[in-house]
């Protein structure tokens, strides 16, 4: 006997409502987000409490891993993004909570990273009124964001969160901001509509063939072709049509610092880096190409220096109308094009007058062969000291294809020039930005993204310092993250650049020496107070986490083995000389001819 309906309509209508919360998490599990990398508070307890209990269900449900500042949390949003190819999702509280996540959406920004940033706001009634933990988000995140939504009602929610995903991960990847409002949490609504696109919103640009085909006839016609390629090969997932449109032409490849993995650092077609820091061979070889093919990079001001642009042609293909033409104003080929569209088509294009690389190879050889010996074969002789130079190479042998990310300073340039990358998306670490403490969390997030993979976080001793409260998240967890500290008691870019152009005075600059040292400092760690923690010492204060440090040339190697063999996460710490400095270097202001080698 069937039971008749007894219910109104409303009643029926009422029992199909879900609250924001319940609509948030359902949208989530439909975009098959895994992860939400955040912090808790007040605004977003309603998200908190829905995810529980869907987990006590034993239902699907992204897992929460919870960090002990937002702004780590936020640069692990960025490092699974950046290691996945995946939006990165990071969930913060209202007011300081939003507000500590601003660094990492500004990092996001910069780097072209696909990241939603979900973030509480007070009920909508309370909006301008001062209200406990109120900050106006969408306000301050306007200029570093992708776009940014204020949701107020909840059945807003189910639509905003689809859009704000689409928009990250489509055309020139980047941050979203949602700012929920606790009332849109709690209240509920039987709205769960598909995202509608924006209407001025089209990030896919369709490839000028024309264009395409002089640019290509005229870049293959020439002698001393170079390419400079940047982090949109990454994004778009195109390092094996590069490689391959490379091998076809035999043309020389620098990857930018966003760029580098697109093709094997060890193949005899790269040249290294470009740049204020980067190898002599690929900033010979643009100072020398006549012809510059500049392929999802931005051409900022370390890359595209005084008289860059002298003597040559330069062709500019980018997904993002606004790059070109935008550093360099009179680009011979400006090309808005999807890198990957336009190296397919550039790998099946056959030119009718191709020029002979064969002599300008030759001399790139010298220069590379050159570079060898006064560089990387430079430090790995028989000094007494550890050269960092040679401990990156150290870890780059014996790490294999580890995933590595690194804080910000010198060993970051340091891991840029000497570290054997060997695939798009090994290499993560903050570019634009430049944000010290980006390399421990975005380790986190780049093993939540490939738990099976290797994860090594290099980072300096002032870098590491910024997000070391993360230990514990990788103590509660039990992350099997390496991370090597190249200590040099020092913030050593600072400092290097203290040493070039303020008499080696060094103002708040040395980590291992008390404030009351004199102002010239003689870099003579004996006679002075190590001011750093015990970098070491942290295994008794973070349980699950082993501690290692190295003081002695022949201890790198074995040290390093033995950090990587551990099953658990590892800290070492190794203490460099002091006195090394990043070199090559272009001066502030000056042309690649300026190049100075030591």
């Amino acid at each position: 006997m069937v039971t008749p309906q007894t219910d109104t309509l409303e009643e029926r209508v009422r029992k199909f409502k879900r609250t924001g919360a319940e609509i948030l998490v359902d949208v989530l599990n439909e975009l098959e987000v895994e992860y939400l990398f955040g912090h808790t508070g007040g605004a977003v307890i309603p998200i908190h409490v829905e995810l529980n209990k869907r987990l006590a269900r034993g239902e699907k449900t992204p897992r929460f891993i919870l960090f002990r500042q937002e702004g780590g949390a936020g640069h692990a949003a960025e490092g699974y993004a950046a290691a996945s190819g995946r939006v990165g999702v990071a969930l913060a509280t209202s007011g300081p909570g939003a507000t500590n996540l601003v660094t990492p959406i500004a990092d996001a920004n910069m780097d072209s990273t696909p990241v939603v940033f979900i973030t509480g706001q007070v009920s909508k009634n309370l909006i301008g009124t001062d209200a406990f933990q109120e900050v106006d988000m969408t306000g301050i995140t306007l200029p570093i964001t992708k776009h940014n939504y204020l949701v107020t009602e909840a059945h807003d929610l189910g639509w905003v969160l689809r859009q704000a995903f689409d928009i990250a991960s489509t055309g020139r990847p980047g941050p979203v901001v949602v700012d929920i409002c606790k009332n849109a949490l709690v209240d509920k609504s039987d709205n769960g509509h598909a995202s509608t696109p924006l209407s001025h919103y089209n990030p896919n640009a369709a490839m000028n063939i024309s264009d395409a085909h002089s640019l290509l006839e005229d870049m293959l016609s020439h002698k001393r072709p170079v390419i400079l390629a940047g982090g949109g090969i990454i994004n778009s997932n195109s390092g094996k049509e590069l490689y391959e449109f490379a091998k076809k032409y035999s043309i020389p490849v620098t990857l930018t610092f966003k760029g580098l993995g697109a093709i094997p650092s060890d193949d005899k077609l790269f040249l290294g880096m470009p740049g204020m820091h980067g190898t002599a061979a690929a900033n010979y070889t643009l100072r020398d190409a006549d012809f510059i093919f500049v392929i999802g990079a931005r051409l900022d001001d370390r890359v595209a220096v005084k008289g860059f642009r002298d003597g040559k042609k330069i062709a500019h293909v980018d997904l993002d109308a606004a790059e070109l033409n935008k550093v360099i104003d009179d680009t011979d080929y400006p090309l808005q094009a999807n890198a990957k569209d336009f190296l397919e088509y550039a790998v099946k294009y056959s030119p009718k007058n191709a020029g002979d690389t064969s002599e300008w190879l030759k001399k790139i050889g010298e220069w590379k062969e050159q570079w060898n010996k006064d560089f990387v074969e430079k430090y790995s002789g028989s000094e007494s000291t550890i050269k960092p130079q040679y401990a990156i190479q150290q870890i780059s042998k014996l790490a294999g294809d580890a995933i590595v990310t690194t804080g910000v300073g010198q060993h970051q340039m340091w891991v840029a020039q000497y570290y054997n990358f060997k695939y798009p998306r090994q290499f993560i670490s903050s570019g634009g930005l430049g944000t010290m403490g980006f390399g421990l969390p975005a380790a986190i997030g780049a093993y939540f993204a490939n738990p099976s993979k290797q994860v090594v976080c290099i980072d300096g001793d002032g870098s590491f310092q910024m997000n070391i409260q993360e230990l514990a998240t990788i103590a509660q967890y039990n992350i099997p993250i390496k991370a090597f500290i190249i200590n040099n008691g020092f913030l050593g870019m600072v400092r290097q650049w203290e040493d070039r152009d303020n008499g080696s005075y060094h103002n708040e600059t040395c980590l291992s020496r008390m404030p009351d040292c004199s102002p010239a400092c003689t870099y003579d760690g004996q006679e002075c107070s190590n001011v750093n923690p015990d970098f070491a010492g942290l295994s008794h204060v973070y349980h699950n986490i082993n501690t290692l440090r190295i003081t002695k040339k022949e201890e790198v190697g074995p040290g390093i083995l033995k950090a990587l063999s551990s099953p658990g996460p590892y800290i070492v710490d190794i203490w460099v000389d002091k006195k090394e400095n990043v070199f090559p270097m272009i001066p502030p202001g000056g042309t690649l001819k300026d190049l100075l080698l030591k």
